[in-house]
């Protein structure tokens, strides 16, 4: 019989069905009204957004006076250097107290002596060599008044004898003398012209050994003239006022023709031969004498330094310190007139007068030989002269130069421009700019025309 688990009896009438799935029904229904509500809804108006203004840099344009410098670098040198050379040989006798390097000597002042007794012989020597000339040039010319006198007696007797002779020989050709009488008259004749012609010899010597006479006279005047040279060659005397900057002997020392004894270098005056880099110094020139470096080459080197001067173009020295600057005025004396093949560099020699002066109110020490010292140059540009950083500048594609300015709404402008020489940092602008014009010195990006700024000046910026 079987049981009742194996038993598949049908449902009961009436029972609950499970109705658990439609709960997820609601939910979602009311998502879905509720997005439909929402996407019927008008959406919010959305605010409006005002331009914003760029922040920028700017200053104001003004014309006026500009001080255009260039500098340049170099070390003082002395104007005139000096070096004694031993003419002689000998030992040094005698010297200044403080023969060593710096010591400062005055014109004039005998620094050292070498031993100048075989030159004092050798003038005694000469002396007496030119008396002894003297006295047979002397001897000579007597010899030849004593001739000269000689000669006319001679003359004379000549003319006697001829006359005698003509009588004899009248009176033989009259019959009232002898023919032995004739040959006598005419031996004293012929003795007599042989006298003369002795005596005309003679006097015609005379010139060639005075000549003689002479040279040796003044050979003898040379060797005295030697002699006196080799006794002044032996005192050593500063032809101007310096600095001894090398003294390699000492007194005792024995020194040989052409050995150094003593150099020095002047100090009335100090020379700096100064390098500029040829754009700085082109734009001192530009704007002294409206040429640029390029146009100047074509003239002459010594008329630069003209131009530059007759433009008011000067000089100051300067030697920094530890503790400040110490200037000089300086004069321009020469352009060098090449470029230096390792550095690039033109050169242009000043002057300092008195460098070794102090001057304690300017709180200035002396400028000493050797210093390392910078030279700048003056000249002012022309009262209406506009300069702007170099920074604000800016070029286009086809390489011309512009500036971004503010306009009279505070609007970005680009404004082309023309300029001129550079100086330090600034650039001068020849066209383009007025006085007031309002120069922005940022870089605005993207550089829109008619965007509008707002504008900071250097005060508001710090």
């Amino acid at each position: 019989m079987p049981s009742v688990q194996d038993c598949h009896c049908p449902p009961r009438q009436g029972s609950p069905m499970n109705l658990k799935p439609l709960l997820i029904v609601p939910p979602l229904v009311l998502g879905i009204g509720g997005f439909i509500l929402m996407n019927r809804a008008d959406p919010p108006e959305l605010a409006s957004r005002e331009d914003s203004a760029l922040a920028v840099r700017v200053m104001t344009v003004t014309a006026g006076p500009l001080d255009v410098t260039a500098t340049g670098y170099g070390r003082v040198e002395a104007v005139r250097n000096w070096t004694s050379v031993a003419q002689v040989s000998g030992r040094i006798t005698d010297s200044i107290d403080d023969l060593s390097e710096g010591t400062l000597v005055e014109a004039g002042t005998e620094i050292m002596t070498i031993d100048a007794t075989d030159y004092e012989l050798a003038i005694q020597k000469s002396q007496a060599n030119i008396a002894a000339a003297e006295a047979d040039l002397a001897e000579l010319r007597g010899k030849e008044d004593n001739s000269r006198r000689l000669l006319e007696l001679e003359q004379s007797i000549l003319t006697v004898a001829k006359a005698e002779y003509e009588r004899v020989q009248g009176l033989v050709e009259r019959g009232s003398s002898s023919a032995s009488s004739l040959d006598a008259a005419q031996k004293t004749l012929l003795a007599q012209e042989n006298a003369l012609t002795t005596v005309s010899n003679s006097l015609a010597l005379y010139p060639a050994q005075l000549a003689s006479a002479q040279a040796t006279l003044e050979v003898r005047q040379a060797e005295l003239a030697e002699a006196q040279r080799g006794l002044e060659n032996t005192r050593i005397v500063a032809p101007f006022r310096g600095r001894i900057s090398n003294a390699p002997v000492e007194v005792g020392q024995y020194v040989s023709v052409g050995e150094t004894l003593v150099a020095v270098n002047g100090v009335d005056t100090a020379e700096i031969v100064a390098s500029f880099q040829p754009s700085d110094f082109g734009s001192v020139a530009q704007v002294a004498v409206g040429q640029t470096l390029r146009d100047m080459t074509t003239v002459d080197s010594t008329g630069i330094v003209g131009y530059l001067s007759d433009a008011g173009v000067t000089a100051t020295v300067n030697l920094e310190l530890a503790d400040f600057d110490a200037v000089w005025d300086a004069e321009l004396v020469r352009f060098r007139g090449t470029i230096d093949t390792e550095t690039g560099t033109v050169g242009l020699a000043v002057r300092v007068s008195d460098p070794l002066s102090a001057n304690n109110k300017e709180r200035r020490p002396p400028l000493n030989i050797g210093s390392f010292v910078s030279v700048s140059l003056h000249v002012q540009a022309p009262g209406d002269t506009i300069a702007i950083p170099r920074s604000a500048l800016h070029y286009g594609d086809d390489g011309q130069v512009f500036v971004f300015t503010a306009d009279a709404e505070d609007k970005l402008a680009i404004v082309p421009i023309k300029t001129g020489p550079v100086t330090g940092a600034n650039v001068l602008v020849r066209e383009g700019l007025s006085d007031g014009d309002r120069l922005v010195l940022s870089d605005p990006r993207p550089p829109v025309p008619g965007m509008p700024l707002t504008l900071v000046t250097e005060n508001e910026e710090r």
